[in-house]
């Protein structure tokens, strides 16, 4: 039986995986080619900022709801649908004729967004709840960001090759057969199954996921903040200081990505719960000094792309740490689970949609590199935030 379910474990893992790569890089295919988009359809950088804070503020809206519901249907059913969602939003975007009807696809494209994150990082919570827990969330955060690697490395190559409607086409069949391998491999009862094997009574502690500290919100506000200036923006920055052009920009930004999938994967197999909390204020930290010395480098190569590097590392980290941090707090009570990571989730997203409108203003009043900077600021204070939860967590 322990082995029948470490097979159905690995399924959904890997399921799951895939899911995360194929929604991420759908969602920021518009990002890696935002140097094309201003030139093509004459935006400004402030709205730019806009089509960033309005997409996140759609998944604050949508995740919750599909978190809070996400335990009483199969979650191949609710993967599968948002991915579908991804799909006809990502053919949307070669209809689209300006400002307005970008905006249009961006919401559809977050919409579908939605689904994978409650319901995809439960399943993984559920199926190894305390056995090889960070691990696992390692593998399935590095897989999201191996897929906007694959975007942010593909997309100009194939922009240069076949324009920007092609890219977008091909990118949508992408989709579609994430869609028929998911509902191919998670429609055994077995898989689906696995998480209500794991079940255990009740916990004591009754007040567990209606309400989460507030610890966990504030973390993932911070983390989701940065990693929306960092992908939407970066490009542009050092097109902008380095006068580089979009396949360069676009090489530098997958190489924090890269990197990222390195800090992600490796939380693993860093030291347990109990240094857990140690090791996040740590990189948030690490991460805070990499963004302010950026935010007045980025004219130099030589120094802002080692700077990206370290940066990818940290910022990426900070999510598994979160998921296992509070997947740990929660326990094995499997009806907390999506309604908790809807709300941190959420957390992130209002970081994201927050933080995308105001760096798109700082970006047109003051200059791109005040959006790094305060950037940097917030990952200082998630340092601090983290020291203060070290010292309340109770093991």
């Amino acid at each position: 039986m322990v082995h029948e379910s470490g097979q159905q474990g690995s399924r959904v893992l890997s399921v799951v995986a895939m899911n995360h790569a194929v929604n991420d890089g759908s969602i920021y295919l518009l990002s890696s080619l935002f140097p094309v988009v201003l030139a093509i359809f004459d935006l400004s950088v402030f709205q730019v900022g806009v089509l960033v804070g309005v997409g996140y503020l759609v998944s604050v809206v949508g995740q919750p709801i599909v978190g809070r519901y996400s335990e009483k249907i199969r979650p191949e059913k609710l993967l599968s649908a948002g991915i579908a969602i991804i799909a006809a939003s990502v053919v949307t975007f070669i209809l689209s004729t300006g400002f307005y009807s970008l905006l249009g696809s961006v919401i559809l494209l977050r919409i579908g967004s939605c689904f994978y994150h409650p319901v995809g990082v439960s399943a993984v919570s559920k199926a190894y709840a305390r056995r090889n827990l960070d691990r696992a969330m390692g593998i399935q955060s590095a897989f999201g960001d191996l897929g906007i690697l694959i975007v942010f490395l593909a997309s100009a190559p194939v922009y240069l090759t076949l324009g920007w409607k092609a890219t977008f086409i091909l990118f949508a069949a992408v989709d579609a057969a994430d869609i028929a391998i998911t509902l191919a491999l998670l429609k055994s009862p077995n898989a689906n199954r696995l998480s209500s094997q794991r079940e255990t009574p009740p916990q004591t502690r009754n007040d567990i996921g209606r309400r989460i500290p507030l610890f966990f919100l504030l973390v993932s506000f911070v983390s989701g903040a940065c990693f929306a200036i960092i992908l939407n923006y970066t490009n542009i920055l050092l097109e902008s200081d380095s006068h580089v052009g979009v396949f360069l920009a676009n090489m530098a930004v997958s190489g924090w990505i890269a990197l990222a999938c390195v800090g992600a994967i490796s939380t693993g197999k860093w030291p347990g719960a109990k240094r857990r909390v140690m090791f996040l204020s740590l990189i948030f930290l690490l991460s805070a000094a990499t963004l302010v010395i950026l935010a007045y480098n980025a004219s130099n190569l030589t120094l802002a792309i080692p700077l990206l590097l370290i940066n990818g590392f940290t910022v990426s980290a900070t999510y598994p740490l979160t998921y296992s941090e509070l997947s740990d707090y929660l326990g094995e009570e499997s009806e907390t689970h999506g309604r908790s990571f809807g709300a941190i989730f959420s957390a992130q997203t209002i970081g994201g949609s927050a933080l995308g409108v105001v760096s798109g203003y700082l970006s047109a009043a003051y200059g791109l590199p005040s959006a790094f900077f305060v950037a940097g600021l917030l990952m200082l204070i998630g340092s601090g935030i983290s020291l203060s939860w070290r010292h309340e967590r109770r093991f």
